[in-house]
């Protein structure tokens, strides 16, 4: 009888491990919702994070700074229903795969086996990857200040989101330059310039990328004389 027991309870034992590994194993990776508009303010949710980084969330502490004996995570999959993690620690991690909504809950509890009601719903927004290019009306000028060559920031995601720009020249700031597009003039030497623009994310700003546009500026002939034949 006792045989018989033991071999039930290793059987009983080994499937609460396979059944809780399957849970775990069905925990949804990337975003939990990634059809839902960006948020308007950075405030909007608990975190904007830039593409590729990782997010890195904390439970409540017990007392001061004693942890719970357990923290139960959960991830929102796609679909809206809650999936229980494996992480049983105050903090959870998780390596973002795309940009979205990556949403959480969390419960407590205690030596004592007490649990506390469920958390609220913490969302983390994950920007998607930012690429910005620099086109130009004239990719080369006279040395003469009154040309011009009209600069144009190209923003990858073209729409959804607000940027912040920086504009400069040979990589130095230009004052006042802080708009999608900058008109080059007054260019009167004879060089290759650099131009560059600095675009950043209102939502988290710094998320940023940077395009890059030299102009060559041709240096003008020098005066004619004329001569008799």
């Amino acid at each position: 009888m006792k045989k018989v027991y033991t071999l039930f309870s290793t059987i009983l034992l080994a499937l609460m491990v396979l059944t809780t590994t399957l849970t775990y194993a069905q925990v949804t990776s990337g975003p939990s919702d990634v059809t839902t508009v960006p948020p308007t303010n950075a405030s909007d949710v608990g975190k904007v994070l830039c593409y590729g980084q990782n997010i890195s969330i904390s439970g409540p502490y017990e007392t001061g700074t004693t942890d719970y004996a357990v923290y139960h995570w959960y991830k929102i999959d796609p679909s809206g229903n809650r999936q229980l993690t494996s992480v049983t620690t105050r903090t959870y991690t998780e390596t973002t795969g795309a940009a979205g909504y990556y949403n959480y809950q969390v419960v407590t509890e205690n030596a004592n086996g007490c649990t506390s009601p469920i958390s609220d719903v913490f969302k983390i927004y994950v920007l998607p990857q930012l690429n910005v290019t620099v086109t130009a009306s004239a990719a080369s000028m006279c040395a003469d200040p009154a040309n011009a060559s009209l600069l144009t920031a190209n923003v990858t995601p073209a729409s959804g989101y607000t940027y912040s720009y920086q504009w400069t020249r040979n990589g130095t700031p230009i004052a006042g330059a802080t708009s999608s597009t900058y008109n080059v003039t007054g260019e009167s030497t004879a060089a290759t310039v650099t131009f560059g623009v600095n675009v950043a994310y209102t939502l988290n700003t710094g998320c940023t990328a940077t395009g890059t546009k030299d102009i060559t500026i041709t240096p003008l002939p020098t005066k004619p004389m004329i001569t008799a034949n």
